[in-house]
């Protein structure tokens, strides 16, 4: 794990309010905690963002060069697969 850098961050008193809040209740170690985890999350979620339009995208890419099946044969070909004909 890389050394932990100390950023200063300005909160509005309300949200200051509700970080200590947060830490108060268990929730959070530290207002440190609190952030990071915040942090962390909306960096896992514009990962998995940056995932799903990759895959529309190679979806588009598919049927912009004809590689897609109708919607019953698809069906059809998943049914087969699994034995379920």
């Amino acid at each position: 794990m890389s050394e932990a850098v100390k950023i200063t961050v300005t909160l509005e008193p309300d949200i200051e309010d509700f970080v200590r809040d947060e830490v108060e209740r268990g929730s959070f170690a530290s207002p440190s905690d609190y952030v990071e985890d915040l942090i962390r999350r909306r960096r896992e979620r514009g990962l998995a963002r940056q995932k799903l339009d990759a895959a529309l995208q190679r979806g588009i890419d598919d049927i912009e060069a004809g590689r897609y099946l109708p919607i019953d044969e698809a069906f059809e070909e998943v049914f087969s697969r699994l034995g379920l004909e």
